[in-house]
């Protein structure tokens, strides 16, 4: 199931990027992808709202190292069954702290982190597999952690995570692209490079990476892995669409697929009625 990337994104590249990249691609297409691969492992790092901030002073914190950076690493709570929830791209830990007090009086414990070059953690780029590396790495300091739940590109981690030997008991997906190519190509679209650059930066992806590209897409992940999952999304998502939702379930044989309208790609993470539909699963 292909998919052209959505036109109208919930973040959108400022006008001054689209046309730099238009004319450096002019001058030497070598050099756009270049610049357009390291934006690519480039998140943006947002300002922490302040109705957020509640979070972190609720939380037991403490800084790891990992790899070449420090990283952030946040505990709610001290229940004997743990949740690991992993923030998406260009997020942070308090993005999917909404989650926490449900899963609190839910009577589980919380952790999530800052990924390198998000939140309060250092460094200044990033990939998914770093993503799933720090999982790992969570669940291995850690022991207690049994569900696992992530957003957005967090979601994809959390797969990858578990397509690689992750021991957990059951996932949660939430509005998570299935196709790796979508989202480079998404990416290509929104900074204003030609179809000739995204080759390049493909190619350049997988000789870093030493692998082909379709290993990384969570439709073909997912095909590995055999326990439960819940994948949620919104069908108004302006980031992901929901055909993504469709396909990560079409091969994920023991997935469940929620859905609603109206939450979009991040408000979706602060509904009541989803909080209570990702605990509803992880006791059942």
């Amino acid at each position: 199931m292909e998919k052209q990337p959505n036109q109208n994104p919930s973040v959108t590249t400022p006008p001054w990027i689209r046309k730099s990249f238009e004319i450096l691609e002019f001058i030497s297409p070598y050099l756009a992808s270049n610049l357009a691969n390291l934006l690519f492992f480039t998140p943006i790092r947002f300002r922490v709202p302040k109705k957020e901030l509640g979070y972190l002073k609720a939380a037991k914190t403490k800084t790891i190292a990992f790899k070449k950076n420090k990283v952030k690493i946040y505990e709610w709570g001290n229940a004997e069954k743990g949740v690991l929830l992993v923030h998406g791209w260009s997020g942070r830990a308090t993005q999917v702290a909404h989650l926490t007090n449900p899963l609190l009086e839910a009577g589980f414990k919380v952790y999530s982190f800052d990924a390198p070059a998000h939140g309060n953690s250092n460094g200044r780029h990033s990939h998914f597999l770093e993503f799933s590396e720090l999982i790992f790495e969570l669940k291995k300091r850690h022991q207690d952690i049994e569900y696992i739940v992530g957003h957005s590109m967090g979601g994809s981690a959390c797969i990858h995570a578990i397509s690689q030997g992750l021991q957990i008991k059951k996932c949660v997906s939430i509005a998570s692209p299935s196709n790796i190519d979508w989202v480079l190509n998404s990416f290509c679209t929104q900074i204003n490079v030609s179809t000739k650059v995204e080759k390049r930066i493909k190619k350049q992806i997988e000789t870093k990476f030493n692998a082909k590209f379709e290993e990384f897409s969570v439709r073909t992940l997912v095909k590995k892995v055999s326990l439960p999952g819940l994948i949620i999304h919104c069908k108004d998502d302006q980031d992901t669409p929901f055909e993504a939702a469709q396909e990560i379930h079409q091969n994920w044989k023991n997935s469940t697929l929620v859905f609603t309208k109206k939450l979009g790609h991040r408000r979706i993470l602060k509904d009541k009625e989803f909080a209570q539909t990702i605990i509803d699963f992880l006791k059942s």
